[in-house]
C-alpha cells in the first residue's frame, strides 16, 4: 500500500485493520472469540485450532498488503477478494448444512466482517484499475 494516493491507502488501511484486529483477537483468545460469535466449544472442540489458523492467515495477508508497493498491491487485493468470497460461501454452507445453529448468528457476523473487507477491497481494486487505465492513455 506504499506510495498510494490517500483515499486508496485509507481503503486498504481499513481493510488491513479489520483483518489484523479481528485476527489478533481470534488468535489470542479463541475461546472468547467463539463465545462472542456464538460457536459452541463443546460441539466444536477442534475450532480453536481452526480459528488460530485463520487468524495467522489474515495477519500475514494484512502485513503483506501493508508493506506492498504499487505493483504488488492490486494482485494481493485480488487474492483477498477470493479469500473473502470463499469465507462467505463457507459460512453460508456451514449454516445450510446444519453444522452451526442458525439461531447463533456468529458465522453471519463473521461473514459480514468478510463482506466489509470485501467491499473495501473491491473499491480499492476499481480505483487502482481506473488509475492504471488513465496512466496508459
Amino acid at each position: 500500500m506504499r506510495n498510494q494516493v490517500w483515499y486508496v491507502a485509507l481503503l486498504i488501511g481499513l481493510m488491513c485493520l479489520i483483518r489484523f484486529g479481528l485476527s489478533i483477537f481470534g488468535y489470542a483468545a479463541p475461546h472468547m472469540f467463539m463465545a462472542e460469535t456464538g460457536i459452541s466449544l463443546a460441539s466444536n472442540p477442534q475450532m480453536p485450532y481452526a480459528i488460530r489458523a485463520w487468524a495467522i492467515r489474515d495477519m500475514a495477508i494484512a502485513v503483506l498488503i501493508a508493506i506492498a508497493d504499487k505493483t504488488q498491491v492490486k494482485m494481493l487485493l485480488i487474492g483477498c477478494v477470493v479469500i473473502d468470497l470463499t469465507d462467505i460461501i463457507s459460512a453460508y454452507l456451514s449454516v445450510k448444512d446444519g453444522l452451526f445453529n442458525t439461531a447463533d448468528v456468529g458465522l453471519i457476523q463473521l461473514s459480514s466482517t468478510a463482506i466489509a473487507a470485501l467491499i473495501l477491497e473491491l473499491v480499492a481494486i476499481a480505483i487502482l484499475s481506473s488509475k492504471t487505465l488513465e496512466n496508459t492513455d
